[in-house]
């Protein structure tokens, strides 16, 4: 996405007795410079999103699946106080206005597994269990015969794969050449954000769980309060963000439940060696931003 702050932030500060708007016009703020951001599914857009319409619609937002779905669709009215547009101009991309949240490869593809595939009513979304696998299966030329299924709390039949077999489902559309065409809970991430501008071109490439997050993505837009406290960073190349100067705040995001690999105690070693497999080229691309 490109957003930028609209004159309805300004003017919302302007009502409780800041004068944002006429200096944000004498500092020249290009109101065509948008920020770009990209998150992937399951790297911790939950939280981001949260965040982002705290900054920058001056209040809070309880998290509720059900009630909050709109925090996705940014350009929903509830998001009033940003401007959005779809990124397809990659001409116009503007480095040191650029954020890119990543997240380690496995556990992103083990949290997809946990969250959509896996035979558990309580911790699956159903909806989308019952969108994504069938797709999958049909990626991978499998039949459907090898679901399992189970019954969901509004009685309907859901199918299911557990861990090992959804390995190899995506194992196979690897071989294949088909992971670009993936649901994007389980595409690989290069093939997402990376698809158009590698990471060393992308102003702030780090995780949910960087301590400073929430300070540069204000920084970057330009939100009130970070302006105050030490204006605009520039290019911070590679993630660092030390020209950010955001060291030591609060965290965004809280810790993602999928743990240590270890801890997945129904995984063979023929699992590990397919995750490896899997995850290979991503961690190829993504390894020097994951430390």
């Amino acid at each position: 996405w490109d957003i930028r702050l609209n004159e309805r932030y300004y003017h919302e500060l302007d009502g409780n007795g800041s004068t944002s708007t006429s200096r944000h016009l004498e500092q020249g703020h290009d109101q065509d410079e948008f920020t770009t951001i990209c998150l992937c599914p399951k790297c911790g857009s939950s939280s981001f999103y949260t965040k982002l319409y705290e900054v920058t619609h001056h209040t809070s937002v309880t998290y509720g699946y059900d009630k909050t779905k709109w925090l996705w669709r940014l350009q929903s009215p509830e998001w009033k106080n940003i401007d959005t547009r779809g990124k397809t101009n990659w001409s116009r991309f503007s480095p040191e206005k650029s954020l890119v949240l990543i997240r380690d490869p496995k556990k992103r593809l083990l949290s997809s597994w946990k969250s959509k595939v896996q035979c558990n009513a309580d911790a699956v979304d159903t909806f989308d269990a019952r969108r994504i696998l069938p797709e999958l299966l049909d990626l991978a030329g499998f039949s459907h015969e090898i679901f399992s299924y189970y019954t969901d709390n509004k009685g309907l039949k859901t199918p299911c794969l557990d861990l090992s077999t959804f390995l190899l489902v995506m194992f196979q559309i690897h071989l294949q050449g088909k992971e670009g065409l993936v649901n994007d809970h389980m595409r690989p991430q290069h093939l997402i954000c990376f698809l158009h501008v590698g990471p060393e071109e992308w102003g702030v490439v780090t995780t949910i769980d960087d301590d400073g997050l929430t300070c540069k993505l204000e920084k970057m837009l330009g939100v009130e309060s970070a302006i105050n406290n030490g204006g605009i960073g520039n290019s911070s190349s590679g993630g660092d963000g030390d020209v950010f100067d955001c060291h030591d705040v609060e965290k965004m995001g809280k810790e993602h439940t999928t743990g240590k690999l270890s801890e997945y105690t129904t995984m063979t070693e023929v699992d590990e060696a397919i995750l490896n497999a899997i995850t290979r080229a991503e961690y190829e691309i993504l390894g020097p931003y994951l430390d």
